[in-house]
């Protein structure tokens, strides 16, 4: 079970709750069912990758990056701010370290992931066991990692909402993750996932522990990211 150093208060986090902070721009997502449908058949999964990454990366230039569900809906997410670019730096540098040491790969923001369910997602950070790098097959060039990270990290940036955030996140376990945090820095919030349990959220922690997933990977989240957000506006 993830654990942290701090006296961090747990609580359920399954219901969705309310999300105030700033966010002067919200996704928006678009069905795209029908066009996926037209060419089901036609286009092997490997294909729809490339063809997704190269929509996505004629985007990137417009400020928005983009994620597909299985359902077909398009979505359509807002660049980060800078404080939002420097936490994700943050994070997915301490986990590379970590990586380096204990094995696998670790990925930053930006590696697009195609999911079991068909889902195509652009996580804040991820890890793939020595196992999952073992089956992954030659990289093609659409350069999305074909099976779900064991490890898997979205930090709310100034556009998200909190409710469409824990269902991704809930997507994910379901896929196959093993621990997921969803990590708010302007509650100075984190939801813990993993399998067979309910969420759980931890208020203000000092540190976050990814044992047993991440033996021995500890992250200082409070001194890290927490202090480089305004914290969210109360009413």
């Amino acid at each position: 079970m993830t654990t942290t150093t701090s006296a961090a208060t747990a609580q359920n986090a399954a219901a969705p709750v309310e999300d105030d902070h700033p966010a002067p721009v919200r996704p928006l997502s678009v069905n795209i069912r029908p066009i996926l449908e037209s060419v089901a058949g036609r286009l092997t999964p490997a294909e729809i990758d490339e063809w997704f990454h190269g929509f996505d990366r004629a985007n990137e230039a417009r400020g928005f990056y983009l994620e597909l569900t299985s359902e077909g809906e398009l979505v359509i997410n807002v660049m980060v701010n800078r404080d939002g670019a420097r936490s994700e730096l943050r994070f997915g540098t301490a986990l590379e370290i970590w990586a380096e040491q204990h094995g696998g790969e670790a990925y930053g923001a930006g590696v697009i992931v195609r999911l079991p369910d068909g889902s195509r997602v652009r996580p804040d950070a991820a890890w793939l066991s020595p196992q999952q790098v073992a089956q992954l097959p030659p990289v093609s060039a659409g350069g999305a990692i074909t099976l779900c990270p064991a490890f898997i990290v979205e930090i709310i940036s100034a556009s998200d909402t909190l409710p469409p955030l824990q269902r991704k996140m809930e997507r994910y376990i379901a896929n196959g993750a093993q621990l997921g945090w969803l990590i708010d820095p302007y509650r100075r919030q984190v939801h813990l996932y993993q399998p067979n349990t309910q969420p759980q959220l931890l208020n203000d922690p000092e540190t976050l522990s990814g044992d047993p997933t991440l033996p021995n990977f500890t992250f200082e989240i409070r001194r890290r990211i927490f202090n480089l957000h305004q914290p969210a506006q109360q009413e």
